[in-house]
């Protein structure tokens, strides 16, 4: 099939990158932009430090490595900064190739100076992921970790940063090692009947065979059912407030916030238009909405605040159910509930302005609410500062998703996930053609289609789109 001229033009420029990336000597400031206390600056390459010994007077190329130096640096001009310089040889660095990390004094006019002098001898500013991307041509990290580093840096909750960092050292790459191990023992087997076919010789055992397969997809399966954790730790789980018009939906919202987000007014119907935020719980990160309120609509744009009401629920994975205990009963709750039931994964209650009514009437409004098919029930007060504390805990312990342990494997990748339901598809075609007894030929078609789906994780299988499309989305310096 034949590509346009951009597509081949996009794969040259790639080309390009991935060989200018073994060869060039890239320079990018690792730290935010702006004034700070402290920049730093990351060189990396073959002649890296031959480089940067014209920055000084005294040199730093025949010093050990993992050490670092005081130094004043210098241009033509003269004395740009007295800086740290940390020296990595090749291969010990975080890229493989002779590495300088120059942590200098964060002034924007010093760092800009700096990056012209290098520039100015013979190094490049670095494109997003390139120093990522040369750790993975050069075998430092294989693809799925060089993509952990990325979540690693925009890791925002103690689960997240557990995930990315068990992927970083490595356990998916440990899971798909064990898995193509086997597999490859299976299709050596198989090929190896192949080669013998006219003698009619069986390397192995069917049952066995059909064993291993059937273990090898039981645990490609448990890994794909850890994408809805894996993407719930790594996004945020997604909780919609709803709920009838002045409930108390807004109040909760900038109760859990702690801060006033959305307008609370005693006129029903002041949320129009969803509005979006997200509070971590004990790690846990959840990405609340507050909704239009539920009811008739009164006119065009409340009927679209509506509509995008029940979208959010349909694609959340937990709802809040707000309603006002004071004012409705517990046989309208059940109604509304088992109208919402369909609507959404998982649905709370909440039941606000609690301490309008007696504590001894609660049990009845939990009683209609389970009646409704809610998982749960909290009776709160959105005036009491207490019960936002309440509210929070009452969230993180009806979420699926608890924190992780250290050592547990989650799929937290859309692109991972693929590849396993591609290894997945053709391992169930191998199970199915032992079972019936088709030729070994087709066997081991898709035995390497199952082989090749899980290298692509890993990187042990890659395209030139695959890598332009993974690195592309990394942050200059790193």
């Amino acid at each position: 099939m034949s590509k346009s001229p951009g597509h081949a033009s996009g794969l040259f420029v790639l080309y390009l990158c991935v060989v200018k990336s073994r060869q060039d000597i890239i320079v990018a400031r690792a730290t935010p932009p702006g004034a700070g206390a402290i920049a730093v600056l990351r060189v990396s390459g073959p002649g890296t430090l031959s480089l940067i010994d014209k920055l000084l007077k005294k040199p730093i190329s025949q010093e050990a490595g993992h050490t670092a130096h005081f130094r004043a640096l210098h241009d033509k001009k003269g004395v740009i900064d007295e800086a740290l310089l940390t020296l990595f040889k090749a291969p010990g660095g975080y890229t493989g190739d002779d590495t300088v990390e120059i942590s200098t004094h964060g002034s924007g006019y010093i760092v800009e100076r700096l990056m012209q002098s290098i520039c100015a001898l013979g190094a490049r500013p670095a494109d997003p992921g390139e120093f990522t991307l040369r750790a993975f041509l050069n075998g430092k990290l294989d693809l799925s970790q060089a993509e952990a580093v990325a979540d690693l840096i925009a890791s925002d909750s103690e689960a997240s940063h557990q995930a990315a960092m068990h992927q970083m050292r490595g356990g998916i790459t440990n899971e798909i090692s064990s898995l193509r191990t086997r597999l490859i023992d299976f299709a050596g087997l198989i090929e190896l009947e192949l080669d013998f076919s006219e003698e009619d010789v069986e390397f192995a055992r069917r049952d066995d065979l059909i064993q291993l397969v059937q273990e090898t997809l039981g645990r490609v399966h448990q890994l794909m059912q850890s994408f809805a954790q894996g993407n719930a730790v790594k996004e945020g789980i997604q909780v919609v407030l709803a709920g009838r018009p002045n409930a108390g939906k807004s109040t909760l919202f900038n109760l859990l916030l702690e801060e006033e987000r959305a307008i609370v007014s005693e006129i029903a119907g002041t949320t129009r238009d969803s509005l979006e935020d997200s509070l971590v719980v004990d790690g846990i990160r959840f990405r609340l909405i507050d909704t239009a309120g539920i009811r008739e609509a009164t006119d065009t744009i409340e009927q679209l605040g509506i509509e995008r009401t029940y979208r959010h629920l349909k694609g959340g994975a937990m709802a809040l159910y707000v309603f006002d205990i004071a004012s409705g009963t517990p046989e309208m709750l059940q109604r509304d509930l088992q109208d919402l039931a369909g609507n959404t994964r998982e649905l709370l209650a909440i039941g606000n302005k609690r301490d309008m009514v007696a504590d001894s009437d609660l049990q009845r409004w939990a009683e209609a609410a389970e009646r409704g098919g809610a998982a749960a029930f909290l009776g709160m007060s959105g005036k009491d500062e207490h019960d936002r504390q309440r509210l929070r805990q009452f969230l993180y312990e009806n979420t699926a998703f608890k924190a992780i342990s250290g050592d547990q494997t989650l799929i937290t990748n859309q692109r991972h996930f693929h590849s396993f339901l591609k290894a997945e598809q053709a391992l169930q075609r191998v199970n199915e053609a032992l079972e019936t007894g088709i030729s070994g030929e087709l066997l081991a078609f898709d035995l390497r289609e199952a082989l090749a789906a899980l290298g692509e994780i890993t990187g042990e299988i890659t395209t030139d789109d695959l890598l332009g499309s993974i690195f592309s989305k990394f942050c200059i310096g790193k």
